[in-house]
């Protein structure tokens, strides 16, 4: 055990640096798995994340200054019945396309061992101009956060 890697929080004992080869989670559509992300796990198998700031630094990387994915994000209009119009045209949005978006990043945060992040994202195209958009990167973001929370809850990963 590092020196400044505290014993687990469940059982006490010592833990070392390991990896969960894949985990995944999925929200309003959106699908996200990583894989190979390090971890600090003890003798009874409790896991959890190498430092106490590492899934926040996670989104930070994944989200960074500009939007999720390269692609135009649809606009989102109403009061009480949102709907998404499209960025190009300004018509209504059908059902989201069966082809999706995907994205993969290779992360390595804090000098720890390097992952990967795969996420695949709903695309629409628009039935008048046939413009491609995502949907808002306010509704990404959502859905991503608790994507994330889904993954690391099915790898049983504890904050602390």
């Amino acid at each position: 055990m590092s020196p400044s890697a505290k014993p687990c929080s469940t059982c006490g004992k010592e833990v070392a640096p390991a990896t969960v080869e894949t985990m995944a989670g999925e929200e309003a559509g959106l699908r996200m798995s990583i894989d190979g992300m390090p971890v600090l796990r003890c003798g009874e198998g409790h896991q959890r994340f190498v430092t106490p700031d590492f899934a926040i630094r996670l989104m930070q990387a994944i989200t960074g200054d500009g939007p999720i994915a390269p692609i135009d994000a649809a606009v989102q209009k109403g009061l009480f019945r949102k709907r998404l119009h499209c960025p190009a045209c300004g018509k209504e949005l059908g059902e989201p396309a069966a082809e999706r978006a995907q994205i993969s990043r290779p992360l390595a945060l804090g000098g720890g061992a390097a992952f990967s992040v795969r996420i695949e994202l709903p695309k629409y195209r628009c039935a008048a101009c046939a413009k491609e958009c995502l949907p808002p990167e306010a509704i990404l973001g959502d859905a991503l956060m608790k994507a994330s929370v889904h993954a690391f809850r099915s790898a049983a990963l504890r904050p602390t």
